[in-house]
């Protein structure tokens, strides 16, 4: 009898870890991307979906009319008492010195007004992630929580020093920008999938393996070369990210909104091929551990 009860709880120990390894198979088979689409093509595809959701482009509508209000304020002032004194510190008013002083403004003016909205605008993100989530039904009240709003004051983002030493590059037009995004891309990525991470309370250690594939701290995923492979979803998510906000003065308006609507849908398709991909794994090592 008691090998017999042994027997059972083999088989059905084999064919709990069968079931978890289907269904991680599943997800890495959908296509070349574990989830099904190509997460490169979301923030294109989140500016269809707010254009076709009243609840969510009046929102955004709202959020931008202030955060260019603010914008042209600080594009003003600092044309009136910078511009000049950037120049003669540049270059001593040469034509050279003068495209310098107003490229400089304009860094300026997108990392100020960005300061300025980071509160409203975090909350604005919280507010259009989890109402797209809804309306794609892939909100599970019961199961997930909305970002607290505590975090929404936190303006020191994932690599967030390495992003301020190298934000600089955008003065230089798309290449600076294209540069900056590929530095930055998997952090990015990661930072604005944080808030589906939070709501299905996805503990940081398996954060770190969803993303970078192990468990690496944030100065040794910089370091290591696969954080920045084409195939790595968030590197891909990330990149389009964080070039659709480095264009001056409006891309720190208008797509960190556009861009949590294009992290809700990814969100989504995370979802319907059964939560992140990192749970199953860990199902099927304490399954086979059992």
């Amino acid at each position: 009898m008691a090998s017999l009860a042994t027997g059972a709880k083999l088989v059905g120990a084999a064919t709990s870890a069968a079931s978890h390894l289907n269904a991680a198979k599943k997800v890495v088979s959908l296509s070349k991307f574990r989830y099904g689409h190509d997460p490169s093509h979301y923030p294109v595809k989140a500016m269809k979906f707010i254009s076709t959701h009243p609840s969510l482009w009046k929102r955004v509508f709202c959020v931008v009319a202030v955060g260019i209000t603010v914008a042209f304020i600080c594009l003003v002032l600092l044309l009136v008492f910078a511009l000049k004194p950037q120049a003669a510190a540049f270059g001593g008013e040469q034509w050279w010195s003068w495209l310098l002083a107003v490229l400089a403004v304009i860094l300026e003016t997108a990392v100020l007004s960005a300061l300025l909205m980071a509160v409203v605008q975090s909350k604005a993100q919280t507010e259009v992630f989890t109402e797209t989530m809804k309306l794609e039904k892939c909100w599970d009240a019961e199961r997930m929580t909305k970002q607290r709003l505590a975090k929404d004051f936190q303006i020191f983002k994932k690599n967030f020093f390495v992003r301020v030493i190298t934000f600089p590059l955008n003065i230089v037009p798309v290449l600076g920008s294209a540069l900056y995004a590929a530095i930055n891309a998997t952090f990015v990525g990661w930072d604005y999938m944080d808030r589906y991470f939070d709501a299905v309370k996805l503990p940081s250690k398996l954060q770190r393996v969803e993303v970078f594939g192990e468990d690496r701290s944030d100065i040794s995923a910089l370091c290591h070369r696969s954080t920045y492979d084409e195939d790595n979803e968030y590197a891909r998510f990330g990149f389009m990210v964080a070039l659709f906000e480095a264009t001056p003065v409006i891309g720190s308006v208008l797509f960190p909104l556009t861009n949590a609507c294009a992290a809700a849908l990814f969100a989504c398709d995370i979802e319907r091929a059964g939560g992140p991909s990192v749970l199953m794994v860990a199902d099927i090592e304490e399954a086979n551990a059992a």
